[in-house]
């Protein structure tokens, strides 16, 4: 045992170390009102590939100023640092905004316009990353829509080394709005794999929550990232955070655009899960939790006073509800079973529809037509077609808004058609 014991401590202290390169929090005390406090050293080393970092400071001042140096000599220009709006509200303190400079970053400095109290800096080196390969796989649950989920990368892909933990003891929601967010952090990076794992120590770290607040993000390229992961409930909406899903594009989009890969990937991620609980991407409900009447894609300044998604994803919102219902019904409306292609699909119109639908079916073949609930698949109402016939009228019964599956069945296979009922 007196043998072992050197061991372990040398083991403890390494991991200590290990642990320590990876964040440090380091206080600034007292600042007085436009004297700048003193050039501070930085105890992180072999940063890689960028340094994060995010302050709390008292109060509800505005914010403050600090300034960045690789050698203690030449300092980039001044930088305000103001409260983040995604932050979590801590009781007399402010959180400020997640930022990021290079990797050769050694010393700060700060400046205040009035006298403030303790600055707490939270310093975070991301680490390496390793080679990407996207996870393309079926949801847990089989689900009754032909919508793909779209390859992502896992928690184990964007944080190798292990030291993002999900939350051991996750809160399941079941989603009736899906909420489109930005990240309000820089547009270009090296590494976005090291950018999600810096919005996980942010939020698990500074905020204080018990893990990444969104349930899935996309990069500029159009790489979708696993966050809290489908159906668990998250912390990014206005306090209610239940029956949402969450989705950053990460990126600052006040003045400037998204990325063509992000937009589309966010459509399909979109079409995915709102094909699959039922939603018609065009229509609106109440959300029981905020107690208000949203569109079920909803940009995150729809539930309370926030600039989020930055004012070029948001005016994009009704264009991308349109892409998803196109998307869902095209993309969507096809089988998972073995179907001729020489069959043409079964038609539907008008869709959305009202009161009732007119019904093509394929030329010369006779099957049995199901009216579906898209979410859970339970089957409506159901009628047979003999060959030949064209053009019938299928009553709706005043059914609610929603969206909904027509599967018809013949001797080849199975069709599926997405249709909308409009409110």
């Amino acid at each position: 045992m007196k043998k072992l014991l050197p061991f372990l401590l040398f083991l403890l202290l390494f991991l200590n170390s290990s642990i320590a390169q990876h964040r440090v929090v380091q206080e600034i005390r007292a600042l007085s009102a436009n004297t700048p406090g003193p050039v501070t050293e930085i105890l992180l080393s072999d940063v890689e590939p960028f340094l994060a970092w995010s302050a709390v400071w008292p109060g509800d001042a505005p914010g403050f100023r600090v300034r960045f140096s690789e050698d203690g000599r030449q300092w980039s220009d001044w930088t305000f640092v103001g409260p983040e709006p995604h932050a979590a509200e801590l009781p007399g303190k402010t959180v400020g905004q997640l930022r990021f400079e290079t990797a050769a970053t050694r010393y700060f400095q700060v400046s205040a316009d009035e006298d403030l109290g303790p600055i707490v800096f939270h310093f975070y080196n991301p680490g390496p990353d390793q080679t990407l390969t996207p996870t393309d796989e079926e949801p847990e649950q089989m689900m009754v829509c032909a919508c793909p989920q779209p390859s992502f990368q896992r928690r184990s892909d964007w944080c190798p080394a292990g030291n993002c933990p999900p939350n051991p003891s996750p809160s399941m929601t079941n989603v009736s709005h899906l909420i489109v967010h930005h990240s309000a952090t820089a547009n270009t990076a090296s590494s976005w794999p090291a950018v999600v794992r810096s919005f996980w120590d942010f939020h698990v770290n500074t905020n204080g929550w018990s893990d990444i607040g969104y349930n899935w993000l996309i990069d500029p390229n159009g790489v979708v990232y696993e966050g809290r992961g489908d159906n668990i409930l998250g912390a990014h909406f206005c306090g209610t955070n239940g029956a949402t899903m969450g989705v950053c594009v990460i990126g600052d989009f006040m003045t400037v655009p998204p990325a063509e890969a992000a937009v589309n990937q966010l459509r399909n991620l979109l079409a995915w899960k709102a094909c699959n609980i039922g939603a018609n991407p065009l229509s609106s409900m109440l959300h029981t939790n905020s107690g208000l009447t949203l569109q079920r894609i909803s940009g995150h300044r729809d539930g309370c006073s926030t600039s989020c998604p930055g004012n070029l994803l948001y005016n994009q919102l009704p264009a991308i509800r349109q892409q998803v219902a196109g998307y869902i019904d095209m993309v969507c409306s096809t089988s998972t079973d073995e179907l001729n292609p020489a069959i043409p699909l079964l038609q539907v119109f008008p869709n959305p529809a009202g009161a009732q639908i007119r019904i093509r079916q394929p030329e010369g073949k006779a099957g049995m037509l199901e009216l579906m609930e898209a979410g859970s698949g339970r089957v409506l109402s159901r009628s047979w077609h003999a060959a030949g016939h064209q053009d019938q009228e299928l009553s709706l019964d005043n059914r609610p808004a929603g969206l909904y599956l027509l599967r018809f069945t013949t001797a080849e296979g199975q069709q599926h058609r997405a249709m909308f009922i409009r409110q």
